[in-house]
């Protein structure tokens, strides 16, 4: 059984994802075998997800099994949280993220699926309405864990078992891998077995078919992103809904789940409707939102925006004690504001938030005079989901000096320009 080459030369580090079943178990034993000839380095990591009580002793039986082919190998042990997916989706996150922060920046993530979990990933995919994943996985492609390599993608499973019955290699067999409430399992165990026996051909046709999708989702990708060139502001933080609904609901809706996915999110059917239908009769100053997974996707100021959702409500900070500058202000949900190019402020501040005070002032360069804080939030157009927190300066006289870093009074700006400083405010999660 003989590996493609690595599609990127520029990369000769890998990691290897390594469950320690068959098909891992599999691909450590040829890349081991393969290093030397091809100039890899090579090491492993198991996750631990801690759903079994036999989780620890795998994690052993992994480093050994690695041990033994002079691998070096770690066990990174994560908290699986239940979510609105279900147990499966919930243990591939844990593990994504798992194996996103043990790569190191010059290494490539090695994963072992093979061609027949390709075609259950098509099938899947297709039973859940997912058009994107009638693609399939790719064999070499760059996410959020960086670097991906899949080289025994176009092999099939009794390829793999060959090898591994060849080599006499032995392997874990995690019991849930069996049971058919998992989506996965059923189609496995039950369905793929009955669909082959009357189709035969069924797994080629659909690898093929997903190579001929996979094509043509490059074609739509480049498309989306010639389309949102036009859209996206210049931080590439929000889309012009406008412009968005002008491309119409079928090429503009493609646009929108394309950048939706780009920041790690999946768009509803029913966030689509809202986005061409209600929400293009609403005005520019009304701000809505609809949950999308851990996220939110909103429209406000003819924008729509793309933030977190936090898992639980956001609370206020208590009130704190005098800030003088000198580290950064941690404000809960305000998030942090820092004040850099020099060492601490003329005077210490008060942190306050605007429901704590009815504060006017006049800022500097501004014309329209002292005004009161809620009409400067709406003259900067500071989204309405972060008025409610941002912090407000005050002096010991209960008179407002600064308004996180989006403005000053006259003697404020003046003593920050002297010394080539400035304030800077970052929003909390879920307020971006």
């Amino acid at each position: 059984m003989d590996l493609p080459p690595l599609p990127d030369p520029g990369f000769a580090r890998l990691l290897l994802g390594f469950s320690g079943g068959r098909d891992s178990t599999v691909l450590l034993h040829r890349l081991a075998a393969l290093r030397a000839e091809r100039g890899w380095g090579l090491r492993a990591v198991h996750i631990d997800h801690g759903l079994h009580p036999d989780s620890t002793a795998w994690a052993d039986r992994a480093l050994a099994a690695a041990a033994a082919l002079a691998v070096p190998c770690s066990v990174r042990r994560v908290a699986v949280q239940p979510g609105h997916h279900g147990p499966e989706a919930a243990a591939r996150r844990a593990r994504m993220a798992a194996l996103a922060a043990e790569r190191r920046p010059d290494e490539v993530l090695v994963l072992a699926q093979h061609a027949d979990d390709q075609v259950e990933t098509v099938l899947l995919a297709l039973l859940r309405g997912r058009d994107r994943g009638l693609a399939g996985m790719r064999p070499w492609t760059v996410d959020a864990r960086g670097p991906v390599w899949r080289p025994l993608l176009g092999c099939p499973a009794a390829v793999v078992a060959t090898y591994a019955a060849e080599h006499r290699l032995d392997w874990l067999a995690d019991p849930s891998n069996a049971d058919p409430r998992f989506d996965r399992n059923a189609l496995r165990h039950t369905l793929l077995p009955l669909l082959h026996a009357r189709f035969p051909q069924a797994p080629a046709a659909i690898l093929t078919l997903a190579g001929r999708q996979a094509a043509a989702q490059r074609v739509l990708d480049a498309q989306a992103e010639a389309d949102l060139a036009g859209l996206l502001d210049a931080g590439g933080a929000t889309l012009d809904a406008e412009g968005l609904r002008a491309l119409g609901e079928d090429r503009g809706g493609l646009a929108l789940r394309h950048w939706a996915a780009a920041q790690g999110g999946r768009l509803s059917v029913a966030a689509l409707r809202r986005v061409f239908g209600e929400w293009a009769a609403l005005p520019a100053t009304r701000a809505t939102r609809h949950a999308q997974g851990g996220h939110w996707l909103r429209q406000w100021d003819g924008r729509l925006w793309w933030t977190p959702r936090p898992a639980a409500p956001i609370d206020p900070p208590p009130p704190m004690p005098p800030w003088d500058g000198r580290q950064p202000l941690e404000l809960g949900a305000g998030g942090r504001l820092r004040l850099l190019g020099a060492e601490a402020l003329p005077e210490a501040l008060l942190p306050r938030r605007r429901g704590e005070g009815d504060w006017r002032l006049a800022v500097d360069g501004a014309t329209a005079g002292e005004r009161p804080l809620a009409e400067w939030l709406a003259h900067w157009r500071l989204p309405p989901w972060q008025r409610g927190v941002v912090p407000v300066l005050v002096d010991h006289r209960g008179a407002a000096q600064a308004v996180a870093d989006l403005g000053s009074t006259q003697s404020f700006a003046g003593w920050l320009r002297e010394r080539g400083a400035r304030l800077s405010w970052q929003p909390g999660p879920g307020l971006g």
